[in-house]
């Protein structure tokens, strides 16, 4: 357990590099001494022979001494995001356990927290997750040393002389049941991540935390752990392409006029820039990073504030065109956390007694752009096209909230703009949620609201005044005519204990903490939708 603690991923990652450069070093020279030693017929006889197998004894060795340094790196390669994933086990553990009442001493031993009497049952649970972290360590130690000692000539040595030491009696490495493929049915992931035991679990979260991240069913601490620990991968993998990518700019002389560097460095800032958006929310404290995905031309994630695995209510925001996460995560956490905050000043005593709310920020699709966006049909907020590849990713979502837990939470979509689009067509796709709130809608994919499947009277429209966006009726006519869609005010009004609440206008204000519309959504949200303001 100490050994966990003390060591340093980041640290283990600059020793790869370190390693990978030496051996490099280690090669030129190889070529160097092979290329010398030819003498370019200027020396022969038995010397030069009886020479030349010397230097092939030489070349030979820094050929082995160069393969040496690429299986240590690339025993650095397997430890390193591993090791991170594990660390990040750890802290989940000891947040968890500390909310229970239970500490996680350095040695692994659980123990009551001061002052806390816990039930025998929780810190065995506790203790039982920590037997299988640390039985997960020993076996990723087991694994980097059986890689080494490949190259060693006393067998076993490698494992004596380049141990982790995570303590424990190694164990075999299990034959792992595979991971679901990516858009399995969450229900399915939720019972295949049932029937797993927590050292399976744990070796999953160490060996696939980018598929584990983004499989809809599996339980939100599993999803934060693995995102998180990705998402220190994908800085790392991102600082070094457009390190790449700024030498290959520098070493033309028309900079990127004739390559594609300049275009390929802009779009991995923005991605680092992505990353820097999601570590300044995430330190905001009780959040969790649902959905990572950085393949496409913009960042993808789902950021919860509050455990969405507890909550007995849960709100799913869905931003517009123009959103990305380096842009507006930020702007947009703070508002779903102020909802969040509303939701359970409407539930009043109910929210101290077990009436809890999560809300998600779900920027997990790629939102059209203006600007040169509107030059490409997929990326063009006047099309339907970017909404239709999103809704299937926004289902998902939401039936993996009901079916990685036992009870089913009350969830609320919220869709602003053109995510009101998305959300409009993943409910009619089937999408799990109990209701929905339209916010300066362009339309909502269908001119009847049958069609979204929900209860008569949970499908809700805000559009403010002066919200020329909400007019357009491009997807599906303007929902502001559409029989079954319950308006709600956004001019001044008042709550129900008489604070004022403000008027929004134009199209971007609908969740600004403060104003009516805000406290109407938040209203659905804790299902008091309708109360108190005017």
């Amino acid at each position: 357990m100490h050994d966990l603690i003390r060591w340093d991923p980041d640290a283990l990652s600059d020793f790869e590099e370190t390693l990978g450069r030496c051996a490099a070093d280690v090669e030129h020279v190889r070529e160097a001494v092979t290329m010398r030693a030819r003498c370019e017929g200027r020396w022969g006889g038995d010397a030069h022979d009886a020479a030349g197998r010397q230097v092939a004894l030489c070349t030979e060795a820094l050929a082995a001494r160069s393969d040496s340094l690429l299986r240590v790196r690339d025993c650095a390669l397997l430890v390193a995001p591993r090791l991170r994933t594990l660390r990040a086990e750890l802290e989940a553990i000891r947040s968890d356990a500390a909310a229970d009442g239970v500490v996680v001493a350095d040695d692994g031993t659980v123990r009551p927290a001061p002052g806390a009497s816990p039930v025998t049952a929780v810190r065995a649970g506790v203790q039982g997750r920590v037997a299988a972290l640390l039985a997960h360590a020993a076996e990723l130690d087991r694994e980097a040393a059986q890689m080494l000692s490949r190259e060693l000539d006393e067998p076993g040595r490698a494992e004596n002389a380049t141990s982790l030491r995570f303590g424990g009696t190694r164990t075999e490495v299990p034959d792992l049941p595979g991971p679901p493929a990516p858009g399995t049915p969450p229900d399915v992931v939720a019972r295949w991540w049932a029937g797993l035991d927590e050292r399976d679990r744990t070796a999953l979260l160490s060996g696939h935390p980018a598929l584990i991240g983004a499989l809809d069913g599996i339980p939100a601490g599993a999803r934060d752990a693995a995102n998180r620990a990705l998402l220190g991968i994908e800085r790392r993998r991102l600082e070094g392409v457009a390190a790449q990518l700024q030498a290959e700019l520098g070493g033309t002389v028309f900079g990127g006029l004739f390559i594609d560097a300049d275009a390929g460095l802009e779009q991995t800032a923005k991605k680092l820039a992505a990353i820097d958006a999601l570590d300044e929310v995430l330190a905001r404290g009780d959040r969790h990073l649902l959905a990572l995905d950085l393949t496409g031309r913009e960042a993808m994630a789902a950021v919860a504030v509050g455990n969405v695995d507890d909550a007995d209510r849960v709100a799913v925001f869905v931003p517009g065109a123009g959103s990305t996460l380096q842009g507006s995560l930020g702007g947009y956490d703070t508002q779903v956390s102020a909802l969040r905050d509303q939701a359970h000043q409407h539930l009043g005593d109910a929210a101290e007694n077990g009436g809890r709310v999560a809300a998600v920020t779900w920027l997990n699709y790629q939102a059209p752009q203006w600007g040169w966006g509107l030059a490409y049909t997929e990326r063009s907020p006047v099309s339907d096209l970017a909404a239709q590849i999103a809704a299937p990713r926004l289902s998902g979502f939401l039936d993996g909230l009901g079916a990685s837990r036992a009870d089913t939470p009350d969830i609320t979509v919220v869709g602003h703009s053109y995510g009101a689009v998305v959300a409009g067509l993943a409910l009619q796709q089937g999408a799990d949620a109990d209701a929905a709130v339209f916010l300066g809608a362009p339309g909502i994919g269908t001119d009847d609201v049958r069609d979204l499947g929900l209860s008569e009277g949970a499908a809700y429209l805000v559009e403010a005044r002066w919200d020329a966006f909400a007019d357009v009726g491009t997807f599906g006519g303007d929902p502001s005519f559409l029989d079954g869609l319950t308006h709600l005010p956004s001019g001044a009004g008042a709550s129900a204990t008489g604070e004022p609440l403000t008027a929004i206008t134009g199209h971007s204000s609908y969740l600004q903490p403060g104003s009516t519309s805000s406290y109407q959504v938040a209203a659905v949200v804790s299902g008091a939708a309708g109360r108190g303001a005017a």
